[in-house]
């Protein structure tokens, strides 16, 4: 099994409406990048612990789903100050700068298939990619990098026409409703 730390440069990442899932490729030094392709349910994995911590706010159906599991104002006004710094955060960004393409980057593309994560005194460390065919990819992660994959999940995902979840999500319900029978049927 191959794992290797490194640490990140810049950082893209992008839907690819041909493989129906996103790429990101985070430039490691400036010869080489690693590519990982991260499915739907990857992406919604990483989400959904990613803004957790990052507290970015989110679309209004979730917010106002989030705001009726509230318990008190205190507890909403405390998601509002972490909300309004994590937007004030994400000004100090740079998200103008373009990716700069590596030289090695004709490596492999890897497929990651789940997430591991790291949290230390109750903050978010690090983030194992697993990957198809015995890779890993580890990621130290900072506040500033959690929050720019959280941003640039959002975005991408919704170009992708994903819906990511917010910090707590529903319960599944099939959109899909059976009319069940009363009469005996017989079945052919």
């Amino acid at each position: 099994m191959q794992s290797q730390t490194q640490s990140v440069q810049q950082i893209n990442l992008a839907y690819d409406s041909q493989q129906d899932r996103l790429l990101l490729k985070a430039a490691v030094n400036n010869e080489q990048e690693v590519r990982v392709w991260i499915t739907y349910r990857v992406a919604r994995q990483i989400f959904s612990v990613f803004n957790r911590e990052a507290h970015l706010p989110v679309s209004s159906a979730h917010s106002a789903s989030l705001l009726d599991n509230l318990q008190s104002p205190a507890a909403a006004t405390r998601q509002f100050e972490q909300e309004a710094e994590a937007v004030q955060n994400l000004e100090t960004l740079d998200f103008d700068t373009a990716y700069q393409q590596r030289a090695a980057s004709n490596q492999q593309e890897l497929l990651a298939i789940e997430t591991r994560f790291v949290s230390i005194n109750d903050q978010l460390n690090s983030m194992q990619i697993v990957c198809a065919g015995g890779a890993n990819v580890n990621m130290s992660l900072s506040k500033e990098l959690v929050l720019a994959i959280s941003r640039m999940l959002m975005v991408a995902s919704k170009d992708a026409g994903w819906v990511l979840p917010a910090e707590k999500e529903p319960e599944a319900v099939s959109s899909i409703v059976m009319q069940v029978p009363t009469e005996k049927q017989v079945l052919h």
